[in-house]
């Protein structure tokens, strides 16, 4: 059995130095463009070649994250900056866009390539795409059971993160950031609206996963990396994470499992927000709904008279976290007091007299301390051989010209009503749920965006039983799973919902021959670029900004600015909706210039209006249209 691999962030040198030197097997870390952290530090490309000296002098591989959405006009720089990565002897990269792997196994054949989970794998039937990824970063939403599952289904290498923050959606499936603020996760730049207040409290904080103790466990299942998340995080907190999965990993192999509490306070002081085992073990108290801060090391509750029953130690000098009812405030402990004598340092069952402003009632946490953290002594991996590394000449696919064909309009709706509604004003395909109980042949199939391998096996055999002639689909774990039988589907029309993140040429060409929606993420003059116009473009409805596993949500999340998110359920997941609705109206005259022909509106209100609205304007007719409150999204900037 191989060791499993521990795996550090570092957002800068610092915490590269901090990772190396507390234990890492290998770290994962940014350069300044095309990473889904580009608000770290970062480093620049040219430092890639003294950063992989570095680490391979210490054992330790390097891992470069270029795992966000690729425009068309950026494809030719990003597989210049995948061969720079390559001569500075990279050891992987880690891609988000599924269509880049074979083109980057071809060009740097002594290159890995990971699969980030931005890709959102969700079930097995993701195989035929990713089979020949290296290693594959598993959604944090996964079960223990799925984990295992995936890991004997595929046979792949697998990683999965067990420290740090949570998203609140699936990674590669949010836009709330993207469309609330112009910041996108997809692109690297998400503003964390998940961390800000709903309904007067912090609903979608996700606590810290935390899975030490069950790494036994997890080295039993296969799991071949252990990722740690924080690459926003203090080179403090990177030490502290390495030291505690560091002795931990390595007392297993020892044979006497045990975790060391020290390290685990270090790296509990350097950041948390409360840990929880998150959806690896169903924890169901997943979100820490009373503050998005970090929290430190809890030390107690204020008592009458300033005194508080202390929960660690605490001396001079250390910051303390207090956490008012409106607030928390930061304070350095400047006096304490034990049975009226003052004191240096107090020790975790003292009661003690803290100088602070503070109510009686108040939580005070340790924030930081002023002693040094503890030695670790570790066994380095022996130093990484370096083989010679050439590039010819970068091939890459040529892009042929294509034309949309037939005009279309594409609805989705979300009830049977709706549906014969649409159908009423005799669209060219109206998709509705293929799990919904009042489903029938008169409708397309939508089939929903996240499905786990049974889930796959239950909407083929519906579309067979219903005989659908086309689809549109959420998860592509169950369009590969129809590639298994070419022959057997090849009248059905298969359509891709816009959360499949179609950004550029040369992911419409590995997805021949469905039509996708394009990504709501692109302007009109980026769709207006694409070689292949043959897509579907979203024009009317509300764009989902979030899809999570998380059940307990209100009907309705209703922010500062006091903007109403409207929550639903589809299939076994939810979804947040953006608060106002896309509307493009006269601007699919533009896009039907441009040579793009098919349109998607995605509708739960005033139904047949809206289908016949834009049926009046393709055919050059003014409808009467009242756009207020209406956005028009991303169709004249796009995203960063």
């Amino acid at each position: 059995m191989n060791k499993i691999e521990l795996i550090l962030p570092a957002g800068n040198w610092n915490c590269l130095k901090a990772a190396v030197e507390n234990g890492a097997d290998a770290v994962y870390l940014g350069i300044d463009k095309f990473n889904a952290r580009r608000r770290a530090d970062n480093f620049k490309l040219e430092e890639l070649r003294e950063v992989t000296k570095y680490a391979h002098q210490n054992g330790v591989k390097v891992y470069v994250t270029l795992n966000i959405l690729i425009k068309n006009s950026e494809i030719e720089e990003f597989f210049q900056t995948v061969k720079e990565l390559y001569l500075a002897q990279v050891d992987a990269v880690i891609i988000q866009e599924l269509s880049f792997l074979p083109i980057i196994k071809k060009n740097f054949p002594k290159m890995e390539v990971h699969i980030s989970t931005q890709a959102a794998i969700t079930n097995t039937y993701f195989y035929e795409l990713i089979k020949d990824a290296d290693k594959v970063v598993l959604p944090r939403e996964y079960s223990k059971e799925e984990i295992e599952h995936f890991i004997k289904r595929t046979k792949l290498p697998t990683e999965i993160f067990v420290q740090g923050a949570l998203c609140f959606s699936y990674s590669g499936k949010c836009l709330f950031s993207s469309f609330l603020g112009g910041r996108s996760g997809n692109r690297g730049l998400c503003a964390q609206p998940c961390r800000r207040l709903y309904n007067r409290s912090y609903l979608l904080s996700m606590k810290d996963l935390s899975l030490v103790k069950k790494i036994p466990e997890i080295i039993e299942m296969g799991v071949s990396s252990l990722k740690i998340e924080g690459r926003l995080r203090s080179e403090k907190y990177v030490a502290a994470a390495a030291k505690t999965y560091r002795a931990a990993i390595d007392s297993y192999y020892a044979g006497k499992f045990l975790i060391n509490k020290e390290y685990f306070k270090e790296m509990e002081l350097a950041f948390n927000r409360e840990f929880t085992w998150g959806y690896y073990s169903k924890d169901k108290q997943i979100i820490s709904p009373e503050r998005a801060t970090g929290r430190g090391l809890f030390l107690g509750t204020i008592e009458a008279g300033n005194l508080i029953q202390l929960q660690e130690d605490v001396a001079i000098g250390d910051g303390l976290g207090i956490w008012l009812k409106e607030k928390v405030d930061g304070a350095i402990l400047r006096k304490i007091e034990k049975d009226k004598k003052e004191i240096f340092e107090a020790k975790a069952g003292d009661k003690v007299k803290l100088f602070i402003r503070a109510p009686t009632g108040t939580r005070i946490y340790k924030t930081s301390s002023l002693k040094k953290p503890s030695e670790f002594i570790f066994e380095k991996n022996k130093p990484i051989k370096e083989e010679k590394r050439e590039v010819s000449r970068l091939t890459l696919p040529i892009i042929k010209k294509k034309e949309t064909g037939k005009e279309e309009l594409l609805v989705k709706v979300y009830s049977k009503k709706d549906g014969e509604e649409a159908l009423r004003a005799e669209p060219e395909h109206v998709f509705y749920n293929i799990f919904a109980e009042d489903y029938d042949s008169h409708f397309g199939a939508f089939v929903p965006r996240i499905l786990n391998n049974e889930e796959v096996e239950s909407a083929v055999k519906l579309v067979d039983k219903f005989k659908v002639k086309a689809v549109l689909v959420g998860d592509l774990g169950f369009y590969l799973r129809l590639q298994q039988k070419k022959e057997e589907y090849k009248n059905l029309k298969i359509y891709l919902d816009y959360s499949n993140n179609i950004f550029n040429d040369y992911d419409l060409e590995f997805l021949l021959p469905t039509i996708p929606i394009i990504s709501p993420e692109l302007s009109f003059p980026e769709m207006k670029d694409f070689q292949n116009k043959n897509f579907a473009v979203m024009v009317h409805g509300r764009i989902i900004l979030m899809n999570t596993k998380y059940t307990a949500l209100p009907s309705n999340l209703r922010d500062e600015k006091n903007y109403n998110f409207p929550v639903r359920k589809e299939h076994t997941y939810y979804q947040i909706l953006n608060s106002v609705e896309l509307g493009l109206f006269e601007e699919v005259l533009r896009l039907r210039e441009a040579g793009i022909k098919r349109f998607f509106l995605d509708l739960n209100t005033e139904v047949y209006r809206t289908i016949k609205t834009y049926q009046k304007l393709l055919h050059r007719k003014k409808p009467d249209i009242d756009k207020e409150g209406f956005t028009k999204g991303h169709f004249e900037k796009g995203v960063d």
